[in-house]
């Protein structure tokens, strides 16, 4: 009881005393530093921007550029809102947990947000696999997957299309 009593006053004080700290990075490098995080640990890879970057090596027509980048016109601007919104909300439930006002079920109502955006994203990058998919044609995954070969991106050639 008395160890709660003098570390109450501490970990409300905690996130003050952070935020007060002029040698901490800005919150925006927090969020841009979250996002690649995010990134890293997606259960998609993010490939329209490797592809993108190398369509000369992939081999796409320009009339398969034009399809990659008006999917990526439409959809890029709100997923990237969308994982910005999960890195601010993962530094507010984090910054929440350790305060002793905010209660399991009010963490429990901030992670299910997190999922919320979470499933958001996903659809995003599934939506934009199954753009790619009806893009490509066989020399173009023959491309990407020797470029990605050379790339540590934790993605490699899929045994059934490595059999053909």
């Amino acid at each position: 009881m008395r160890l709660k009593q003098l570390l109450t006053p501490l970990l409300v004080c905690l996130p003050v005393m952070a935020l007060a700290d002029s040698s901490l990075e800005p919150v925006e490098d927090d969020i841009a530093s979250t996002i690649e995080q995010l990134d890293k640990i997606s259960h998609l890879p993010s490939l329209l921007p490797v592809i993108l970057d190398n369509k000369d090596f992939i081999g796409l027509t320009d009339k398969q550029v034009a399809e990659l980048d008006r999917w990526r016109d439409q959809s890029a601007t709100p997923m990237l809102a969308a994982m910005k919104e999960i890195a601010r909300k993962r530094i507010a439930i984090k910054e929440a947990a350790i305060s002793p006002t905010v209660s399991s079920a009010r963490l429990q109502q901030m992670q299910n947000e997190i999922f919320r955006l979470q499933r958001e994203v996903l659809q995003y990058k599934l939506s934009c696999r199954d753009h790619i998919m009806q893009t490509f044609d066989n020399e173009n995954w023959a491309s990407l997957f020797m470029l990605l070969a050379d790339r540590d991106i934790g993605v490699s050639i899929p045994l059934n299309y490595a059999e053909r």
